[in-house]
C-alpha cells in the first residue's frame, strides 16, 4: 500500500473507547522486565479505555503495545515511515531477528496499514520525524470523526520511555522524547509508561552516505495548472501571462518568505511553502485571485481555470545543475504533481497527510472534507483526496 491509503472510516456508532498514537524506545526482547511492561501497558489501556491505536512497529515498544492493542480486541492502525524491508532492517531486526515474527503477527493483524512515505530510507530523520506527525494526524482526524458520529472520545499519546536510553537520532528531530514534545506542544496529553530494565543492544545495518550534503526538508508542496490552457491562441498568449500569471506571482509574493522556492512553466506553478496552514492559505489565496477570469481566456465551449493539488512531505533541496539555482525535487513532489490533474477547475485537493499536517498545524481559517479514494495518473496509486475550503478569513502575515 502507499501512503494515503486508509481505508474509509466506517460508522462507529456503538463503539466506545478512546484514540491512541503510541511510541516508545526500542529495545531487544524476550526479558523479564519486557513481561512486567507489557501488563503495565496494559493497565494504561483499561484505564484510558482504548478502541483505536496509531503508531509504528519498531522493536520493542512498538510492537509491545501493538501486541497489548490486538488483545483487548482494539483496532491497530500501522503507520510506517518509509519502505516495508528498510523498515524491518532498520528499526525491527536491528534490535534482534526474533522481533520479525512478532512484527509480521501485529502487521498482519492490523485494520491498516500507512506508509508516510513509499520511498526507500535515506538516513534521514526527517523521515522518522515526518512519520510521527503523520500518525498523530491520523490519531487526530480519526478522534475528530468519531466524536462526529456521537462518540465521546479522547486522541491521547502512549510513550513508553527510559531515562538510561539516549536516543539514536544525530539532529534531535526524531526519537521518543521529540515525539513527546511534539504531541504535548498542542496542548495535547502523554500518558509515560516506564519501560524498566528491559535490554538494549542494538545492531544497525550499515548504509553508504546518501546526497553528497544534499538536505532534506519537510515542506508542504503546492502544484497548479490551468485547465483551457492549450486551448488558447496565440494572440491571447500575452495576456494570459499578464492577468493569469501575473494574479497568480501576487499572490505568492504576498506571503513573502513562507513561499521558499517558485516556479513555472507555461501555464504550470510549482511552490514550496514552509507550513501547513500557510500553504493552505496560499493554495486558497490563488482560486480567490483567479474567480473572475477575463471571458477572452475562456475557450469557446470548454470550462477554463486552475486545478490546485497539495502535499505535505520531506523532500530533497539542493541545486540545479542547469540553472545553478535552488531546487527542492523528489518523490513526494511528484506525488503533488499528480493530485492537480484530478483536482474539479477552482478547486483545492490535498492529500490525507497533508489534511493531518494541518491539525498539527492548529488551524483554524480552512476546513477539508474528504472525497474519498481517488486514482492519480501515471500508476501513482488510489488515495484518500479531501477537499481544501476556507472556513473564514486567512492570515498571510
Amino acid at each position: 500500500m502507499i501512503p494515503d491509503q486508509l481505508e474509509a472510516v466506517p460508522c462507529e456508532a456503538g463503539a466506545s473507547g478512546s484514540v491512541i498514537v503510541f511510541c516508545g524506545h526500542m529495545f531487544n526482547s524476550g526479558s523479564e522486565a519486557e513481561t512486567s511492561l507489557a501488563q503495565r501497558i496494559s493497565n494504561h489501556l483499561d484505564e484510558l479505555d482504548v478502541a483505536v491505536g496509531y503508531g509504528p512497529l519498531a522493536c520493542g515498544a512498538d510492537i509491545v503495545i501493538a501486541e497489548e492493542l490486538l488483545k483487548r480486541g482494539a483496532e491497530l492502525n500501522v503507520v510506517l515511515p518509509f519502505a516495508e524491508e528498510d523498515f524491518i532492517d532498520e528499526s525491527v531486526t536491528s534490535g534482534g531477528h526474533d522481533w520479525a515474527e512478532r512484527y509480521y503477527a501485529c502487521r498482519n493483524a492490523a485494520k491498516t496499514i500507512s506508509f508516510a512515505t513509499p520511498s526507500d530510507y535515506v538516513g534521514d530523520d526527517n523521515q522518522f520525524a515526518y512519520n510521527t506527525l503523520y500518525a498523530m494526524g491520523l490519531a487526530l482526524l480519526r478522534s475528530e470523526k468519531r466524536r462526529e458520529q456521537g462518540i465521546d472520545c479522547e486522541a491521547y499519546q502512549i510513550a513508553v520511555v527510559s531515562d538510561e536510553f539516549a536516543s539514536f537520532s544525530s539532529t534531535g528531530k526524531a526519537g521518543t522524547k521529540a515525539d513527546m514534545k511534539l504531541w504535548q506542544g498542542l496542548g495535547r496529553k502523554t500518558v509515560t509508561i516506564p519501560a524498566g530494565k528491559v535490554p538494549r543492544n542494538m545492531r544497525f545495518p550499515k548504509r553508504g552516505k546518501i546526497g553528497d550534503g544534499t538536505k532534506r526538508e519537510i515542506r508542504s508542496i503546492i502544484f497548479a495548472d490551468y485547465k483551457g490552457f492549450s486551448r488558447l491562441g496565440e494572440r491571447e498568449l500575452p495576456e494570459f501571462m499578464h492577468t493569469i500569471m501575473g494574479r497568480i506571482g501576487q499572490v505568492l509574493s504576498d506571503y513573502g518568505d513562507h513561499v521558499e522556492f517558485r516556479n513555472t512553466w507555461g501555464d504550470a506553478v510549482y511552490a514550496i511553502v514552509d507550513a501547513p496552514k500557510k500553504a493552505a492559505a496560499v493554495a486558497l489565496a490563488l482560486q480567490d485571485a483567479l474567480s473572475d477570469i477575463p471571458r477572452g481566456l475562456v475557450p469557446s465551449g470548454a470550462v477554463a481555470g486552475m486545478r490546485i493539488g497539495v502535499h505535505y512531505g520531506p523532500i530533497w533541496v539542493g541545486t540545479d545543475r542547469i540553472t545553478g539555482n535552488r531546487l527542492w525535487y523528489g518523490g513526494e513532489v511528484n506525488r503533488t504533481a499528480r493530485i492537480e490533474p484530478v483536482t474539479p477547475v477552482g478547486g483545492v485537493y490535498c492529500t490525507e497527510s497533508f489534511a493531518a499536517a494541518l491539525l498539527m498545524d492548529n488551524c483554524h481559517e480552512c476546513k477539508f472534507t474528504s472525497v474519498g479514494r481517488v486514482l492519480l495518473p501515471k500508476k501513482y496509486g488510489e488515495v484518500e483526496l479531501y477537499h481544501l475550503e476556507s472556513a473564514g478569513e486567512v492570515d498571510n502575515s
